[in-house]
């Protein structure tokens, strides 16, 4: 009798403590769930708080890929992340909408600033993963167009606008199109099937939540994928007032959208999307995707990711947009590959920290400045250039070089990722040894020079070598 009180009272306390256990639960998936909140929306408003103090939560084996890089560990993030807000002190991101499910974060936002002085504004999302039951990011992906960054660049402004022009020429029924072509000029008439929409079995049915829900990811998928042979059959899923935008074209209602498509599939007709991963939240459909194609027969590959959202209790979408950048379709295209190559090429050269960059900086020309030699150590053979100390660095750093027995006349220069020459640091005889000099982020005027990344470049009639720093204010 009394093992049967004994055990009898146990499992009573255990039921007693039940509530408290799943209370405390409770209460830790929500604080878990708001300091992700809270980290995703940090690391991409990054203007609201300094970006240092979010590396702790960033894992050892992160992962970072956007348009144009992509950044593996925390050494090189770091390192990037640093370039990047040294490139551009005043970027502003604003996050406009946000979701987390599980242990993924995405969100769209709006970034205004300028990079290298260049101004620009672009739209994009993200996404960001945790680790299971963790605070830990171990990927994060931003999809945008690095045309928004272009079109302000002289020298990658005419590429990027000719483009722009030409795609919508081709594909836009309501833009006034400035050249002469084939394509905006004799369309095929369309023949909708009108019919079926007006028959859409969706309005005035009452769907379980669940079958709903099968119906909607069903057909976000092949919204997402729509191609030249199914897309009239697909029009029933569109609303009247359908808005669609992506980062050329937006368009408004289903009247424009159908010769829309007519337009994109008989300049496209072989294109093919591949849903990788989806997500439907509510009445929110979201899917990353690679497509590849032709576009007026020139090939193309490009990543990307949608947003469709559903009417309240329907299958009908009224509103998509697309995200991905038109660079990569410029890339295959002869006379805009090169521009898309170069400014590639640029951007690397700034934010990359595995980028060897092959742009040489300017070698001629800029008034001499002050040197100050600290330390000389044994002699040496042979010519070397070290790697500034420390990098990055803020307001100075030190540069180290060794000149070979007898010594020689060098040349240390800094110079910005366009060429231009900032300033000489050494020019003239350098006794053999290692020599030591400092600069201070400050041109050959003594005026201050903006936060990024700068050459610095020893050159002698034997030898030159040259490296990479960064300045961070």
């Amino acid at each position: 009798m009394g093992k049967i009180i004994t055990t009898t009272v146990l499992i009573a306390c255990a039921i007693m403590l039940l509530p408290v256990v799943d209370a405390a639960e409770a209460g830790g998936l929500r604080g878990l769930r708001q300091d992700r909140l809270e980290i995703g929306r940090g690391m991409l408003e990054v203007q609201n708080t300094d970006w240092t103090t979010l590396l702790r939560y960033y894992a050892d084996d992160i992962e970072y890929h956007d348009s144009i890089v992509d950044v593996y560990g925390l050494d090189n993030l770091t390192q990037f992340l640093g370039r990047l807000y040294g490139s551009s002190p005043n970027l502003v991101t604003t996050i406009e909408d946000e979701t987390l499910v599980d242990d993924v974060y995405s969100a769209t936002w709006t970034m205004v600033g300028s990079f290298n002085g260049v101004p620009y504004e672009a739209k994009g999302i993200s996404i960001i993963k945790f680790r299971r039951w963790s605070r830990e990011v171990y990927y994060w992906r931003d999809y945008y167009s690095e045309g928004d960054i272009m079109v302000n660049i002289p020298g990658f402004d005419e590429a990027i606008v000719g483009f722009r022009t030409y795609y919508r020429c081709a594909v836009d029924p309501t833009f006034d199109c400035p050249l002469d072509l084939p394509t905006a000029a004799a369309m095929p008439e369309i023949k909708p099937l009108l019919d079926a929409r007006a028959s859409d079995k969706c309005i005035g049915r009452i769907f379980s939540a669940l079958r709903l829900r099968r119906e909607r990811l069903e057909i976000g998928r092949a919204l997402v994928e729509i191609n030249a042979t199914n897309w009239q059959t697909l029009l029933p899923y569109y609303t009247d007032d359908y808005e669609y935008h992506d980062p050329i074209v937006d368009i408004y209602g289903f009247d424009t959208l159908v010769p829309f498509f007519a337009r994109l599939f008989g300049s496209s007709p072989n294109l093919v999307t591949t849903v990788e991963d989806e997500m439907l939240i509510g009445g929110v459909y979201t899917a990353t995707w690679t497509m590849a194609g032709e576009f007026n027969g020139v090939p193309y590959s490009a990543k990307g990711m949608s947003i469709l959202k559903f009417r309240d209790w329907s299958t009908q979408t009224y509103y998509s947009r697309d995200y991905y950048s038109e660079s990569d379709v410029m890339a295959t295209i002869p006379g805009l590959d090169q521009a898309v190559e170069a400014f590639r090429i640029s951007y690397r050269c700034v934010v990359d920290p595995a980028f060897d960059c092959p742009i040489p900086p300017a070698s001629t020309g800029g008034a001499e400045g002050s040197a100050a030699d600290k330390a000389q150590t044994p002699r040496a053979d042979v010519f070397g250039l070290q790697q500034n100390v420390p990098n990055p660095f803020n307001p100075s750093t030190e540069i180290s070089f060794v000149v070979p027995d007898g010594g020689a006349n060098v040349t240390l220069r800094v110079y910005d990722v366009t060429g231009k020459l900032v300033r000489t640091l050494v020019d003239g005889h350098a006794p053999a040894g290692t020599r030591t000099v400092t600069w201070a982020g400050r041109d050959d005027q003594g005026q201050p020079v903006a936060s990024g990344t700068y050459f610095y470049q020893l050159t002698s009639p034997k030898f030159s070598d040259r490296k990479k720093m960064v300045l961070l204010k």
